[in-house]
């Protein structure tokens, strides 16, 4: 069985993570007899389920949604994205743009001037919820025209007071669109969304910078989808 995993940094190495403590290693581990593929960007955004998006860099360089899909037919689908899409930003999507193609002088310039007269907004954000919902239907859609069995969706996870404080608003962001998430379980009987992550349910740390999984985060998701893994 072909299993494509696709992800943010969340599912990478770093923070103080191995490889070995990945959800994505600790399953490959778990199912040696299953085919896991690898598709994990920093920054990754849910455009790039449909489009060239997700991340900054060379357009070029940018994936494509066809390398997310079409182009491994896998039997099923790891997905965990979102929070790049929903976190509230200091920077407009078009100011991003603008600043990519600027002088690295004039750019560190002006986003030192708008942390000054601006502050991070719940409704500034890189994927709006509109286009968030669009890219996982047409994902989903093209998924179920190539009889994609199963699509694990691993919900936006809740974090601890760290980025909360950093971050005002985000908690109302994530429930809007983990909300829509839990939708695509009605509208499409092969997803199947998983909430292995969240902070207000855990006394001892799940992450290590307030976000980004630590090793112990890291199976609390695995486990979640081993049990998935195992009905099939």
């Amino acid at each position: 069985m072909k299993i494509l995993c696709i992800g943010d940094s969340l599912a990478l190495p770093g923070h103080h993570n191995t490889y070995e403590d990945t959800w994505y290693y600790l399953l490959k581990r778990a199912f040696p007899e299953y085919d896991f593929i690898s598709f994990f960007k920093r920054a990754l955004t849910t455009d790039a389920l449909v489009t060239l998006g997700g991340g900054e860099g060379d357009v070029d360089q940018r994936p494509s949604g066809a390398d997310m899909l079409e182009s491994y037919m896998p039997d099923t689908v790891i997905i965990q994205l979102g929070i790049v899409d929903c976190a509230p930003r200091l920077l407009r999507r078009f100011e991003k743009k603008i600043l990519f193609y600027l002088p690295k002088i004039l750019s560190i310039w002006y986003v030192d001037l708008v942390k000054v007269i601006r502050k991070r907004d719940i409704n500034r954000t890189d994927v709006p919820i509109e286009k968030f919902q669009k890219n996982f239907e047409n994902y989903l859609d093209r998924a179920n025209s190539i009889k994609t069995k199963k699509v694990i969706i691993i919900e936006i996870a809740y974090p601890d007071d760290r980025m909360v404080k950093k971050n005002q608003g985000i908690i109302y962001n994530i429930e809007q669109y983990n909300a829509f998430i839990n939708t695509l379980q009605k509208k499409y009987p092969f997803v199947k969304v998983v909430s292995p992550l969240d902070a207000r349910n855990h006394n001892e740390s799940i992450y290590e910078d307030g976000y980004h999984p630590n090793a112990l985060g890291h199976t609390l998701i695995a486990d979640a989808i081993k049990i998935i893994l195992r009905r099939e």
